[in-house]
């Protein structure tokens, strides 16, 4: 009788909740410290982790999903480009702790219950979950693609400006952004790389919704 009454509504609902909680959990922990004891992505440096902004944005668009979901409205094309910008991030902050950081820092970056297991691995999930499954929006243009990659781009022009400003690489939040340490073209090949992953994640991802989202085969 439950899970009857547990339908696309509730799901949502549930998921977008989830996706709220544990990024609260995670950043208060970074405060607080009452759980674990690992420091990566926290301190004075918060704002310079390309993690925690794309976690920022998923919460961004878990509270707008569960407004319009309350209002009985569609969610608007705008904030369905937010939501993919984010899901994307959440993807390439997943694969680069799982294929990058996690084999050379150690695993305790994907894992550790102070808040990494949420912000690397679990938000990212319940995101694509919400995603491609539960989202109420309509099919996406490629033009709307390279729109959702603005976060990111902006992001990039960001952490590089704080860099050069810095002069060195103490402020560097990850390995393969230490400009002034590592050859120009390292740098020029990580950036391209990872641009060229956002934009297949983004692409796979307005074609892949298409054929899961019932919302989006109706819009």
């Amino acid at each position: 009788m439950f899970m009857a009454g547990f339908g696309i509504r509730e799901r949502t609902i549930l998921v977008d909740s989830l996706i709220i909680v544990f990024a609260a959990y995670a950043f208060s922990n970074y405060i607080f410290h009452f759980v674990g004891d690992n420091d990566f992505g926290t301190s004075s440096n918060f704002f310079l982790y390309y993690t925690n902004w794309s976690n920022i944005l998923a919460v961004v668009g878990a509270i707008a999903s569960l407004y319009c979901l309350f209002k009985g409205i569609r969610i608007p094309k705008a904030l369905a480009i937010f939501k993919l910008a984010a899901t994307l991030m959440l993807t390439v902050t997943m694969l680069v702790v799982v294929f990058v950081l996690a084999p050379t820092i150690g695993w305790h970056v994907l894992f550790d219950l102070g808040g990494m297991i949420f912000l690397h691995l679990l938000i990212p999930l319940l995101a694509i979950v919400e995603f491609l499954y539960l989202s109420d929006m309509d099919p996406f243009s490629r033009r709307d693609v390279l729109y959702s990659l603005i976060p990111m781009l902006i992001y990039a022009v960001g952490i590089i400006t704080v860099l050069l400003i810095a002069g060195n690489d103490d402020l560097a939040p990850y390995p393969f952004l230490r400009i002034h340490t590592q050859p120009l073209f390292a740098t020029i090949l990580w950036l391209i790389g990872l641009a060229l992953l956002a934009y297949g994640i983004a692409y796979g991802y307005s074609r892949l919704v298409r054929r899961t989202n019932p919302a989006v085969k109706a819009g």
